[in-house]
């Protein structure tokens, strides 16, 4: 009889468990296969449609446009229903949208129309997809392992970023680059398939709602962001860092396959680095948060990390020299960034109450994702106007800003438990 009660007493937690293992699992091999297509689609635009650059650049916009468009009509949207029907019905149509592209090729139908209709769901699907994402993990985990379980979430994708663009190369020149979808299609139907595995069940909105308010859900969803010191600045700190980061990615490029001529590959190296930076990063969240706690860990990492940039302008000499110095560079920083990432969603997940989680993740993608095309703007024309060599200077300036933020007491007293954190919010507000 002691055996059975002790199993009956176990079943939620590991059902909760189960279901993570699940929603992680799918979310891993879709973060690999996404990444083939961000790489495969344009590259199907150029070798089979003969894009030029104008259209290449209108393709990769239709897809960012979503980041600023979608985000606050979507947590609206995604507040009053259940998260994992939603995931599966984004997966579904994730799988139809890049498993057309190679029919419409073998039947030589394929026009730039249907690529740049893709892009444009496409991202929309995506954004969609992450804030139910990230709104439904705090009903699949406890408050006290919430950091493990975003760990481990941002480790697929950084697996994904790392590991995605090599394998979609490989398919690409292996099976060409429309057929290099099927792969994204097909980890779009295991992720489908894994979510709806889940058992667990949210709880049906109530029979009587009362009118909604629109603007004043969204209202609400920025004030979860602003209102609250501690995601505030966190979210300020992700905009200049989603910025700076667009900048160096153009700065990169140019910098060592155009003016120092070391080719793609070169290029690839230092990516893929900066990859294994950022997983390393990502699993050391956890145990940095247990230790320090999630202000300290976030600021302490960053304010290390952040002199890494300082490398790329002043490294010199043999091409063996730059591109191991860049590699190490960009892998440190990575590795600031990936716990910085972890302790962010964590963070807003702990210090939002349930209703508004979908609105707040919305409101916050808006406002950290919509710093991006500014940042790839302002390194092209840096790089146009003043060189690859000089903007690299700017860098570690735009980077170090993006900490200060961090310094901010509401950040720096966050503490190691969800007790801690939210009583120095209470704190605060009193």
């Amino acid at each position: 009889m002691l055996i059975r009660t002790r199993r009956r007493a176990e079943p939620r937690s590991a059902r909760q468990d189960g279901d993570f293992k699940r929603l992680w699992a799918g979310d891993a091999v879709s973060q690999l296969g996404s990444q083939v297509t961000l790489f495969a689609l344009p590259v199907t635009a150029v070798t089979a449609l003969h894009a030029s650059a104008d259209q290449i650049g209108l393709l990769q916009a239709l897809y960012t446009v979503s980041f600023l468009l979608v985000p606050l009509p979507a947590g609206v949207w995604l507040e009053n229903r259940a998260r994992r029907p939603v995931l599966i019905l984004t997966s579904l149509l994730g799988a139809a949208l890049v498993l057309s592209v190679p029919v419409a090729n073998a039947f030589g139908s394929l026009g730039l129309a249907h690529l740049y209709a893709i892009a444009l769901l496409g991202g929309a699907g995506t954004v969609v997809s992450d804030i139910a994402k990230v709104s439904l993990v705090p009903q699949l985990v406890g408050a006290d392992q919430l950091a493990s379980a975003n760990s481990r979430l941002n480790v697929g994708l950084a697996v994904g970023g790392t590991a995605g663009p090599g394998l979609a190369g490989w398919l690409t020149a292996l099976v060409g680059a429309s057929n290099a979808l099927v792969l994204d299609g097909l980890s779009y139907l295991w992720c489908a398939l894994m979510t709806g595995r889940l058992r667990h069940r949210e709880p049906p909105p109530p029979a009587e709602r009362p009118a909604r308010d629109l603007p004043k859900e969204v209202r609400d969803g920025l004030h979860a962001v602003f209102r609250a010191p501690p995601v505030r600045n966190i979210a300020v700190h992700a905009a200049l860092n989603n910025a700076g980061a667009q900048l160096l990615n153009v700065v990169l490029v140019i910098h060592l396959v155009r003016d120092r001529g070391y080719g793609s590959a070169a290029y690839g190296l230092v990516l893929v680095c900066g990859g294994v930076g950022a997983v390393l990063g990502t699993l050391a969240a956890p145990r940095l948060v247990r230790t320090f706690g999630y202000g300290p860990a976030m600021l302490g990492t960053l304010a290390v990390s952040v002199n890494a940039f300082w490398i790329f302008p002043v490294v010199d000499g043999s091409r063996t020299v730059v591109v191991a110095s860049f590699a190490l560079a960009l892998g440190i920083a990575s590795a600031g960034t990936g716990v910085g990432g972890v302790v962010s969603v964590t963070v807003r997940q702990l210090l939002t109450p349930p209703g508004l989680h979908s609105r707040m993740n919305a409101s916050y993608r808006m406002v950290t994702f919509g710093t991006i095309p500014a940042g790839a703007l302002l390194g092209g024309l840096l790089v146009e106007r003043i060189g690859a060599q000089r903007t690299l200077w700017i860098v570690p300036f735009v980077f170090t800003a993006a900490v200060l933020p961090l310094w901010h007491r509401t950040v720096r007293s966050l503490g190691k438990t969800p007790a801690h954190v939210e009583r120095e919010v209470m704190e605060v507000k009193r």
